[in-house]
């Protein structure tokens, strides 16, 4: 669905058809409707904040705290547990962004864009100490602090903090901390790049 971009006379022009644009209302009007449940189950949702349908979250949803203008996208899916994770204000999480807090906290700041298929743990098994699933898990807290681009489906493991500024290539693993206006990738994440702070 939705509508080609045809070009006359270098001129752009859309041909979005009425049954796009009565789709586009439909699936609005849904979201819309489907907020008061949101506003219920979650411990806070700030002002102009938008849950689409099609998010999951298992657990214990009085425990997550949505600032103000924050988006999540179809698909998502969020585990919480004796965890909390708080959403900033101005940002977004991408469709089919996985989020565990099973155990230990994710803090998310202000105007981050987390594109889709990113995952992100406080919670995960660990293989330093010889065993390999279930015996030795790492909890630790994720910061994630404010003006940050995640590119998809890049990994954040348990313990970083992403701090202001920063860029995280798409397909990253996150093992350890980012610093300030530093742009990584690869796996595990390295310095690829520094941001000029504004």
């Amino acid at each position: 669905m939705g509508g080609k971009i045809e070009y006359k006379n270098n001129v752009m022009y859309n041909t979005e058809t009425l049954l796009d644009i009565l789709s586009k209302i439909k699936e609005r009007l849904l979201d819309y409707l489907f907020m008061p449940y949101w506003k219920i189950r979650l411990g806070r949702i700030g002002k102009n904040s938008r849950i689409k349908r099609g998010v999951k979250i298992i657990g214990n949803a009085q425990r997550i705290k949505m600032g103000s203008n924050f988006k999540i996208w179809h698909r998502c899916f969020i585990s919480i547990g004796d965890g909390y994770i708080s959403f900033g204000n101005n940002g977004h999480l991408g469709v089919d962004v996985y989020i565990n807090a099973s155990k230990g906290n994710i803090t998310i700041g202000d105007n981050v864009a987390i594109a889709p298929k990113t995952q992100i743990y406080s919670y995960s098994d660990t293989y330093e100490y010889g065993k390999l699933i279930g015996e030795v898990c790492k909890v630790a807290d994720v910061i994630i602090m404010d003006n940050i681009l995640i590119g998809s489906g890049s990994v954040v493991l348990p313990g970083v903090t992403i701090h202001e500024g920063a860029i995280v290539g798409s397909g990253a693993v996150v093992t350890k901390d980012v610093e300030p206006f530093t742009i990584v990738g690869g796996v595990p994440a390295k310095e690829i790049g520094k941001r000029e702070r504004i």
